[in-house]
């Protein structure tokens, strides 16, 4: 057997097998498995060259209208039922506080960093505070006024 033959009838199957993914999967093998059987039986009656072949095949219908004939006779599908996996239990601390735990140590190490560039870190004492006196009181208005010096020659 030629192996452009088998690639041919291969890809044939496998294009049907594709397009009958709705069907259960027992009548999809069953399916495969008459098609399979009707193209070993041409083959044993004389169907060895690539022409013959694809005439077999053509005869069987196109992977559309085998898989639409397929779907026709099986009638209405009842609805699969899908496998939905439960939610797995949260546990652990809600994303939003773990945001906001996250956005108040990036405003302290902000914070942290600012007081770092502006403090002197060079060693040297920082300026002594501003000392603030208490005001002195104006002279009163009453006392004697002092003599203006002489002025000298």
């Amino acid at each position: 057997m030629n192996v452009q033959k088998t690639d041919l009838v291969g890809e044939y199957l496998r294009e049907i097998e594709l397009r009958l993914s709705g069907l259960p999967l027992l009548q999809r093998r069953e399916l495969l498995a008459d098609l399979e059987a009707h193209i070993e039986t041409a083959r044993q009656h004389g169907a060895y060259s690539e022409s013959e072949l694809i005439e077999v095949l053509q005869r069987l219908g196109t992977p559309e209208e085998v898989a639409a004939a397929a779907y026709w006779e099986a009638g209405p599908q009842p609805p699969r039922p899908t496998y939905t996996p439960a939610p797995e239990p949260r546990s652990g601390v809600p994303a939003w506080v773990i945001g906001a735990i996250a956005g108040f140590v990036m405003l302290f190490l902000i914070g942290v960093a600012g007081l770092v560039m502006f403090a002197r870190v060079d060693g040297e004492s920082a300026p002594e505070p501003l000392r603030i006196e208490a005001p002195v009181a104006p002279p009163a208005i009453d006392a004697p006024a002092a003599p203006a010096p002489e002025p000298t020659e």
